[in-house]
Formats: structure tokens, sequence, C-alpha cells
């Protein structure tokens, strides 16, 4: 039987002592090598795969700041609609010290859609001592299977957060942005920054309401050719249901040419509120007792201020009772009714009205209204109907609530079911008989376009002429103008107010060439009113067939030819 060679040289090695022990220990020695070998390449692929990803606590104040962004609680709306809301993404970075091919891998990087071209990449990872560097933010998982797929050393990913707003425009204003980092920018999310870091906001907003405000005042703006505008829906309590500016911006992709479309002309914008402030003249009127609704102011003549002459648009001509000074909104009585009780009495009311002060809203973007340094006769006078002072809409809109409310001084809220205790600002009968007025504005005098059909809207509308330079108005036809309408539902109970402002509406074939509130403000508020009224309202508010709008107090002292 044949026996191999191998066999043999093992039998005779095993005979041979020290030649087997020399062969155990090289045997021994190559196991070590192979372990030390394998530990080597392991740890040298940890360190590629694993370590060198791992921000290093010793990097630069610059490196340091390549942060992932902050995971942000929901912001909703009063029925549980998100407004704002965070989604994890994946975000592309390199370790430049793991980058072997520095332009191969910038050729191939750039070619990928969404990051940056060539030369940006090169710039970004040319630097072998930095470990982290940003390439693109919160990529699609598209763009991040195709960057996997090249297989580039030293190209990875981190799990990161974006702050999306499903509704786009629809809150822009007010939800706010934040920045690529998730800290907040502007508007709920700057002012709650550190809350939404642990906690849901809820406000008082609702998506319903806001959409029918929105879709209303853009058609609006585009139908009569103004640069801008805004309303507001606000309950009697405070609470602010809807809110919006225009123009607007998307907070999901903020444009460097947005800045002038996030100025919130609500909250921030302040503007001479023209005839809408003769709600807050005859409120003081019949507060301190100087008229009733029968007193007589003569308005035959127009009023010189200064080298202005101040006349009534369309006026009567004639002497007017305090009920007609207001539904036919004669500037020229208006200025006698401030005349009877005086300048001290006017500045007392509009400090308690909140005029003078700048409004407690939860936004950082809240503007100071403009007021007169020295009250003086002639600015007491111009004031009576709203000119000389520019307040926000906010403030008009709190301020006028305050008065016909009936719940006392409102402050404004956007947070659900804040309550704030309401101060009495005037009585209940002076309430009453404001929302009298103003219905009796809807039926018979300029609002007449905001009135819907079986529903008891009470309003005033207000037109208030731009400045053109640091003094005059400007003249003629084409005359920039702010228009305003100011009012609520129901007449009886009050729930809802609503105001609405165009910035430089121009006349139309339908307005008859005119462009003052009544033809544009008026029937905007009139189609929000009535698309509103159904989901806020609570089957109250419709007129019963027995209630004839000629029964109200101050139809008697209306002549209405």
């Amino acid at each position: 039987m044949k026996t191999f060679k191998g066999f043999s040289l093992w039998r005779k090695i095993k005979e041979h002592p020290v030649l087997m022990e020399a062969l155990q220990i090289r045997a021994v020695f190559s196991c070590v090598f192979g372990v030390v070998v394998f530990g080597a390449i392991s740890y040298r692929l940890l360190d590629v795969m694993v370590i060198k990803n791992i921000p290093s606590q010793s990097r630069s104040a610059e490196e340091s700041s390549e942060t992932i962004a902050t995971l942000r609680e929901d912001i909703t709306d009063r029925n549980g609609e998100v407004l704002a809301t965070c989604i994890a993404t994946a975000s592309c970075y390199a370790d430049p010290a793991v980058v072997i091919n520095i332009q191969e891998t910038a050729q191939k990087l750039s070619l990928v859609e969404g990051m940056p071209d060539i030369e940006k990449i090169s710039q970004k990872i040319y630097d072998k001592n930095k470990r982290f560097v940003w390439l693109a933010r919160h990529i699609p998982p598209k763009t991040q299977q195709k960057i996997m797929d090249l297989g580039l050393p030293g190209i990875c990913f981190r799990k990161d957060y974006k702050r999306i707003y499903p509704y786009g425009n629809l809150f822009s204003h007010t939800v706010g942005g934040t920045d690529i980092d998730g800290n907040g920018m502007y508007g709920i999310e700057r002012k709650f920054d550190d809350v939404l870091k642990s906690k849901k906001i809820t406000l008082s907003l609702d998506v319903r309401v806001q959409g029918i405000v929105y879709d209303e005042l853009k058609n609006a703006v585009e139908k009569f050719g103004a640069i801008g505008g805004n309303a507001m829906v606000m309950s009697t309590s405070g609470e602010i249901i809807s809110i919006v500016s225009l123009p607007d911006f998307d907070p999901n992709y903020l444009r460097d040419d947005d800045i002038n479309s996030m100025f919130n002309r609500n909250t921030l914008g302040t503007y001479e509120p023209g005839s809408t402030f003769k709600i807050l003249n005859t409120a003081i009127a019949l507060e301190t007792g100087i008229a009733n609704l029968g007193s007589q102011f003569d308005a035959t003549a127009p009023i010189k201020i200064g080298k202005f002459s101040i006349t009534d648009f369309r006026g009567k001509n004639r002497s007017l009772s305090l009920a007609e000074a207001f539904v036919f909104s004669s500037n020229i009585a208006a200025i006698k009714i401030s005349q009877q009780f005086g300048i001290e009495a006017q500045q007392k009311y509009m400090k308690s009205f909140g005029i003078l002060d700048k409004c407690n809203l939860e936004l950082p973007e809240v503007g100071m209204p403009i007021v007169p340094k020295n009250w003086s006769l002639p600015m007491s006078m111009t004031l009576s109907y709203g000119y000389g002072i520019s307040v926000t809409p906010l403030q008009l809109l709190s301020s006028v609530t305050s008065v016909v409310g009936g719940k006392g001084k409102t402050c404004p809220t956007l947070l659900l079911e804040k309550r704030h205790k309401q101060e009495i600002v005037v009585s209940q009968k002076t309430s009453e008989i404001m929302r009298d007025l103003m219905r009796a504005t809807i039926c018979f005098g300029t609002a007449r376009k905001a009135g819907v059909k079986g529903i008891e809207i009470f309003g005033k509308t207000g037109t208030a002429y731009k400045k053109v330079g640091i003094r005059g108005y400007g003249s003629g036809i084409n005359r920039s103008r702010i228009t305003t309408f100011i009012g609520g539902f129901s007449r009886k109970d009050p729930k809802y107010m609503l105001v609405v402002m165009l910035d430089d509406p121009k006349p139309t074939k339908e307005t008859f060439g005119y462009a003052t509130a009544g033809w544009n403000a008026a029937p905007t508020a009139g189609k929000i009113f009535e698309r509103i009224v159904p989901i806020l309202g609570d089957g109250n508010d419709i007129l019963d067939e027995e209630d004839s709008d000629k029964n109200l107090i101050v139809t008697k002292y209306l002549k209405l030819n």
C-alpha cells in the first residue's frame, strides 16, 4: 500500500522533538499575526464608517454649528387641524478627511438633482482638516438613494427634521416659520419658540373660516385692482378666528423676494381709519351725555381747518340729527359733535378704548399706533372723522368691539380659551344704541352692500385717502385710498366682529367709477358674512319676519328721503 509523502514527512517530524517544537511556535506566531492584521483592518473600517461620522467634541466653532434641526411640537387650529408639524428627513454631509478624490466626488454629486454645483461641493470638501460639512439639507428619498448608489467614500447622511405647513399660504403671517435648523423666525413660531420644543400649541383660529376669508379677500383684491388687503374675524370675547393679510407667501418655500409679502398688514401696518372712527366719536357723545339720538348738528356748510375745507361726501346740506350724522357719515357733524365733548374727554375715552397704546397679541410683529404729540383743537377735529391718527387694523377691531360688543374692553388673543377680565368702557345702553346705528347704516346708509338677507348684520364703512409725502393727500379722482368695513352679527346678541380693508382699490364699471368703501370693502364683507354665519352662527342670528328694520330705535330720527 502506497503512502503519501506528506504523511511520511509528518511521521519523521514527530520523531524529532526539536523540529516539532519549532513548527508549533511558527503556527502560534502565524495565528497571532493573522489576528493582529484582521483587527487592524476591522478598526480601519470602523474608523472610516462609524467613528469619523460621529461629530467630534473638539470641532471648531464653525463646524460645531452644523447641527440637525430641532424636533418641534405641532401647532393646530381650534378644531385640531394641523397648521405646522415636523417630518423626519435625511440631510447629506461630507467628512472631507475620508473623501478620496475631491474632483470626482464633486462632479458625481453635482449631477444629482437638488445638489449644489461642482464648485460649491469642491469648496466644501477641500479642507481635509474638517470632519463635517453639510452638502444638502432635507433631501427627498429619491435623491438620497441616488447619492447612496454612487458609493462615494466620505459622503454620509443624518436623520434631520423639517418643519412643514400643510396649508401653505393660508396662515403664513400668523403661524410664521422657522429657519433650516428649526428655530422660530417670525409669527407664532418665534413667539413660542421655546414652548414648541416641548409642548403643542392650540390656536383660536378656524381653518374653515380662514379659507372663506382668504378666498373672498383675494377675489376682492383682484377684482378692484388693490395693492393688497387684510381682514380679521374675532369673537366679541377676543378670540381671533381668522386673520388674513395679502400679499402673502408660502412658508414651505421661502424666497428672497418674499420679504415685502411677509409684512403683516393686520398687526404691523398702521393706517388712518377714516369714517370708521365715527363709531368711537358717537359713542363718546352718548356716554358723556352731551347728545342723544335726536340732537341736531348743522351740516349745511363746510368747516375750515387751516387751509383745508372739510366737506361731506354727497352731503345732505342741512341740519342732521346725531343718528343721521352717523348713518349718512357726515364729517361736518362729526367735528361739531367732538367740539361738544371736548379734547379732554376725547383723550380719556380714546385711551380707555385702547387706541393710544400698542395692542397685546401673541405675535412679535405688532405695531405701535401713531398718535398726535400735540393734541390741539385742529387735531381733535380731524380725529373725529378718522384723520390725524394711524392705528393697526387689530387696534381698530378690538376698540370697536369694546364699544359695540357688549362685553367690555376686548383683549384680542390667538390662543384658544385664553380668557381676560373685560372691564367696562361704555354702558350697555350706549353699546346697544351703537349697534342700532350700525344696523341702520347697513339698511339705509353707506354700508348697504354689506347686508345679507335674513342676517342681522351691523356695520360701518370708512374711506381714508393716503398721504402723499409728508403732508398732503393728493387731489382728483386718482388719489390713493384705504377702504374699510367693520361690523358684526347679530345686532341683538353680538358674537363675532369682522374688519375688511383694501389698499388702493380702483373704480370699475360695476362701481360706476366710485372707489369708496361702500363699493368695495362693504360687498366683500357681505360675501364673507354670507359664508361664515352658517358656520359660526347658532340659529338665533336670523331675522324674524316681524322684526322689521324700520322698527329700530334710531329709525324715527332718520329722514330717509
